[in-house]
């Protein structure tokens, strides 16, 4: 039976990943997967708005905010939070009458062995979250705003890379150079090698070294372990896979695209937490 308006369900809760340029909100009903969805940073009087109705449809709605069909007229009981912003976490806290909890998932909290200090809790908990769902070892490549290599095998980090994601590398071409133009993300096709004009030569550059360095990680992985998982998430994977498929369609096969990864490694948290 659905809880009385206004009142979180008992076992519905939402997760929520902060990332350097989105908000990436999930929502759970127990174990079930609802679904995912993305906002902008949010200005702190509409997390307040949230907070207040305990994330509840319709503010989404009033907020002008997309989200996957949520149980209608129900809050949720928990927020499962992990953030790379500290900007965005002092806007969310229980609050003195809140009628949901608040769990803040920090690196120390995930169940990942041989991390470092500095290791960023979005790519522990993306890693946990594919060992989790597709076993280990594995190697978790994430198209953010940084493009993050992350590995791990029995439940322990092997280690990583980080360099900057395409839309940054579009970026800092055209602010550090003044002639160079700017080229936007969502406006790449895929290019020819040898280009004609600035705009696809700078595409070209990009995407064709990007996709031949993301191959030798890959390559460099199975020669460590031979046949082991690799999964591809965030913004721009399906242009990483749209251009593996391009520069070796044998090897593209063998990978995972999974955009929700993180969300995996949360629910993972959370069954830690029920059984600690």
């Amino acid at each position: 039976m659905a809880s009385p308006l206004g009142s979180p369900a008992a076992d519905a809760w939402i997760a929520l990943m902060v990332g350097n340029s989105r908000l990436h909100w999930g929502a759970f009903d127990g174990d079930r997967w609802i679904g995912s969805w993305h906002s902008p940073h949010l200005a702190r009087e509409h997390l307040a708005q949230l907070k207040a109705t305990s994330f509840r449809p319709s503010q989404w709605q009033a907020l002008g905010i997309a989200t996957p069909p949520l149980p209608d007229g129900r809050g949720f009981s928990q927020l499962w939070l992990a953030s790379v912003v500290k900007s965005q976490v002092e806007g969310i806290g229980n609050g003195d009458q809140a009628p949901w909890q608040l769990h803040l998932v920090t690196l120390n909290q995930v169940p990942l062995a041989h991390t470092y200090p500095s290791l960023g809790v979005d790519r522990a908990l993306a890693l946990v979250g594919a060992g989790a769902v597709y076993g280990w070892p594995v190697l978790v490549i994430d198209g953010g705003t940084a493009l993050t290599f992350t590995a791990g095998a029995a439940g322990a980090l092997v280690g990583g890379a980080i360099l900057p994601g395409i839309a940054l590398q579009l970026r800092s071409l055209h602010q550090a150079t003044d002639q160079l133009p700017s080229v936007a993300a969502q406006s790449l096709v895929w290019p020819r090698r040898w280009a004609v004009n600035t705009p696809e030569a700078i595409a070209s550059g990009i995407l064709h070294s990007l996709v031949a360095g993301v191959t030798d990680f890959i390559i460099s992985w199975w020669q460590k372990f031979p046949g082991a998982q690799v999964v591809i998430t965030g913004g721009d994977g399906p242009t990483l896979l749209a251009g593996l498929s391009r520069y070796d369609r044998d090897l593209a096969r063998h990978l995972t695209y999974d955009p929700d990864v993180g969300f995996w490694g949360l629910r993972h948290c959370r069954h830690q937490a029920s059984q600690g």
